[in-house]
């Protein structure tokens, strides 16, 4: 008899952590891509929300050997690599000129990181239908936030005019994971709408970058539908050359201009400009390719008008010129062995894990950068959804989500 309270006290604790738990996902998977649609910093509200509530659902009802997954995932090489970069950035302090910004930007990535991947290792190992259907839920109450900001806009309301292109960024990362999703308990039908509804979304709205993005997932999703291994071994080598080669993609646009339209970049239109100010850059202290200029560098040169308005902000582009090669090197390494990870997901996962990884690269080269912390939320909140997707599979034995933890 005296076992019963006890017992009844672990369901109380059992109840109360699957509630909080499913109040997470509900900020994280509905209430973030609206909250960028609504409001510039209600991301940032809303993310630590949901995040803690799912930590204390996971302190209430501890799942099984969650240390020792934690203990796993600390230890595999992909997150080896971005702590190493991590620590490479906390060193570049010593030499940007701007010690105080970057500092605290990267203790907003270090408590970023340290988020998810807590998140990510103590959930429990099955995950139910409600909570992976939220994330394709989130992504269309996005797309119905973008038309309302839209139609009000129309009407005459003041809307910051940043909220609809960032609406659209947000369905481009969360896109394909949300897909992944749905793919995971076999609604392949409600996936390829949710495809074709974010094309018209971004299209419409005007975002050449975030379309063009979106076309790069699908093409890597095509590939990998067929051949998920030889699509991640052929993207993976694709990604670290393209990272590696960036100081020479400028230099080689500049050579063609001069030899066959005899003009140089600043004097073409966009965005040849911004490819002369990045050729310029690196050629303008060699020395400075090893370490780089220093975290944050770009950002704030661009801002005080130590560097020219057309500087490039783009991932490649910073962490060569502000991470030099050593940067460069961590960063090929990470995006090699991501998509190399992707072998390990389960197959009805794989192929949109690859498209998932291609299209936020690809906004990587031509519109994000490590500065945009909106976006690093939105690839935390992508990394959830996968998550939910790798451990609720349909009508399979439901594999373990350690392997996907580093993503």
């Amino acid at each position: 008899m005296a076992r019963f309270p006890e017992l009844a006290q672990k369901d109380d604790a059992a109840d109360a952590s699957q509630f909080l738990s499913r109040v997470g996902y509900v900020v994280l998977a509905l209430g973030a891509p609206v909250g960028v649609v609504l409001h510039p910093v209600a991301v940032f509200v809303l993310f630590p929300i949901g995040v803690g509530l799912m930590v204390v659902s996971a302190f209430l009802d501890p799942a099984a050997g969650a240390l020792t997954r934690i203990g796993k995932a600390l230890g595999s090489p992909l997150v080896l690599v971005g702590l190493a970069g991590l620590v490479w950035a906390g060193l570049s302090i010593l030499w940007t000129p701007f010690p105080v910004v970057a500092g605290q930007h990267v203790f907003k990535l270090t408590l970023l990181t340290l988020a998810i991947l807590l998140v990510l290792t103590t959930t429990r190992e099955h995950a139910r239908a409600t909570d992976l259907y939220l994330f394709p839920l989130g992504l269309a109450l996005a797309m119905a936030a973008i038309l309302a900001a839209w139609t009000a806009a129309q009407q005459g309301a003041p809307l910051d005019q940043n909220r609809i292109p960032e609406g659209a960024r947000a369905i481009a990362v969360l896109l394909y994971p949300a897909m992944g999703a749905l793919a995971a308990r076999g609604r392949n039908g409600y996936a390829r709408l949710l495809l074709i509804l974010a094309f018209v979304y971004a299209s419409l709205i005007g975002a050449t970058a975030t379309t063009t993005a979106m076309f790069a997932g699908f093409a890597a999703l095509s590939f990998a539908v067929s051949d998920p291994n030889r699509t991640a071994r052929d993207l993976s080598r694709l990604a670290a050359a393209l990272i590696l080669l960036t100081p020479v993609i400028p230099a080689l646009v500049s050579f063609f201009a001069r030899w066959m339209l005899h003009a140089k970049l600043g004097s073409l239109p966009a965005p040849y400009p911004s490819l002369g100010v990045a050729n310029d850059a690196f050629l303008h202290d060699k020395a400075r390719l090893l370490i780089g200029h220093g975290f944050e560098t770009v950002a704030r040169g661009v801002q005080t008008g130590i560097l020219p308005p057309q500087t490039p902000r783009a991932l490649a582009f910073e962490i060569w010129f502000e991470l030099g090669i050593v940067g460069a090197v961590i960063a090929a390494a990470g995006a090699w062995l991501a998509f190399r990870a992707v072998g390990a997901a389960p197959p009805r996962l794989a192929p949109y894990l690859a498209a998932a990884l291609t299209c936020n690269l690809t906004l990587g080269f031509l519109v994000c950068d490590l500065s945009d912390m909106t976006w690093l939320v939105l690839l935390a909140i992508a990394g959830v959804a996968i998550d939910v997707a790798a451990r609720s599979q349909y009508r399979t034995t439901r594999p373990s989500a350690l392997p996907l933890a580093h993503f």
